[in-house]
């Protein structure tokens, strides 16, 4: 009874308190739903700003490098206008000026320059013939100027140049090379004309100066003399389509009036000589290349009658320049195999001779190179000889260098021509000095 009475009493202040705590918690619920949505608001308003405020500012910077290019410019078209108006004033003030031309005919001058080639020598041997300059040697046992050579090159146009070496020793002062060539021509050919050394095999176009050892291989001054295989003429070289697989190749003619070539041609009266040669070149790798060549020349011995000689050739060359190394690192071989055939009256003599050269460059200034070679005589192939070279340069520049040279020769020869007998074998020791002064540096040719 009482419970009930209780319950009767409070219910009237219970109900009124339930209805409002629930009203308190929907009031929570509609608030906090309101603030995520105006959470949500504000997030997206923030991000139109931010969107609007970068795009300002790229705006901003695009206008600023605008600027800066258009004052720039500005400054570049000023200063072009400025020289504008400084080239028309020297114009107007050079126009009013009386003008020689001396200046444009310096302009035509050749590249003149000047070489020198001096060199000391001793040998074992004091037989004459070998000490003495001549035939044997160019000097020993003693200081020599080979030579000095005044070089005149010159484009003479755009489709010919032309080229002079003047030599100068101390028993005479003669043309060495003086020449005209026209270039490009139909056919792909070049022609040449004038006193040169033709192509034949990888030295004969060296003059003595640039030779990778100071004197030619005792199987070319044999057949050619010290002097090389030279002469006046006429010369045509045709660039051939690719043969053989070669990266380019060559076919040279020539014919040729000879100078002094030793004892296996006569230019009495009109003795020429004919000259052909092939070449194939071939690039190994961006590194490397290798080359062949095949040579002949043919004319009148010296032997009674009208007998004629034959010189055939087959020249090697292989040469590794390492790309971006070139001034440090190069190795050049050369060899030649040689084979004469020559006609007189008793019959015909048959005579080779080889030589072979390398030339290893160590560093910026030091080179080190041998040669071996072997020759038997074009007149008489019972007698032969061997020489073995080595030799150290270095180049103080491109202008100057200085070599220093051992040679061993080992001679079968027997002068039967001068009662003087047998040559006798012989060591020697060479030091070389060699400069130039011009353009003309000590190149090839």
């Amino acid at each position: 009874m009482r419970k009930r009475l209780f319950i009767l009493f409070t219910f009237p202040f219970l109900v009124p308190c339930y209805f409002l705590s629930a009203q308190d918690q929907l009031s929570k619920q509609d608030s906090l739903i309101l603030l995520r949505k105006e959470l949500a608001h504000l997030k997206s308003a923030q991000m139109i700003i931010r969107a609007r405020l970068d795009s300002l500012i790229l705006k901003f910077y695009q206008k600023e490098d605008q600027t800066k290019t258009e004052d720039g410019l500005g400054k570049l078209l000023e200063e072009a206008n400025q020289l504008a108006e400084r080239e028309k004033e020297e114009e107007i003030h050079l126009s009013k000026k009386f003008q020689s031309g001396v200046r444009q005919q310096q302009g035509l001058n050749p590249n003149i320059s000047l070489g020198g080639d001096f060199f000391g020598a001793r040998s074992s041997s004091n037989h004459d013939f070998i000490s003495d300059p001549g035939y044997i040697s160019y000097g020993n046992n003693g200081f020599f100027m080979r030579e000095v050579e005044l070089a005149l090159e010159s484009p003479l146009d755009p489709f010919t140049r032309g080229k002079t070496f003047i030599s100068v020793t101390k028993d005479a002062i003669s043309i060495e090379e003086a020449y005209m060539e026209w270039l490009n021509l139909p056919l792909n050919m070049n022609l040449k004309i004038g006193i040169f050394y033709p192509e034949f095999g990888p030295l004969n176009r060296y003059h003595d100066h640039a030779l990778p050892q100071f004197d030619r291989p005792r199987a070319l001054v044999n057949l050619f003399s010290n002097k090389g295989l030279g002469g006046t003429g006429l010369s045509s070289s045709f660039m051939l389509p690719e043969i053989l697989f070669a990266d380019a190749s060559a076919l040279d003619m020539t014919v040729i009036h000879g100078t002094d070539t030793g004892d296996n041609f006569s230019f009495a009266n009109t003795g020429l000589l004919y000259l052909g040669q092939f070449k194939n070149y071939y690039d190994i790798n961006q590194n490397s290349y290798f080359e062949i060549r095949l040579s002949g020349v043919t004319g009148i011995n010296p032997s009674a009658g009208d007998n004629r000689s034959y010189v055939g050739s087959l020249g090697l060359t292989y040469k590794w320049v390492p790309m971006g190394r070139e001034k440090y690192r190069t190795l050049d071989w050369r060899t030649e195999i040689f084979y004469s055939y020559r006609n007189e009256i008793p019959g015909t003599i048959k005579s080779k001779g080889f030589y072979s050269s390398i030339q290893n460059k160590l560093n910026a200034r030091f080179w080190i190179s041998a040669r071996i070679g072997y020759s038997e005589l074009p007149y008489d192939n019972n007698q032969h000889e061997w020489d073995y070279t080595v030799n150290l340069d270095f180049w103080q520049s491109e202008f100057v260098f200085t070599r220093l040279q051992y040679q061993y020769n080992r001679r079968f020869r027997d002068m039967a021509l001068v009662p003087i007998g047998p040559l006798p074998d012989d060591h020697s020791l060479l030091l070389q000095v060699c400069w130039a002064m011009g353009p003309h540096k000590h190149e090839a040719y």
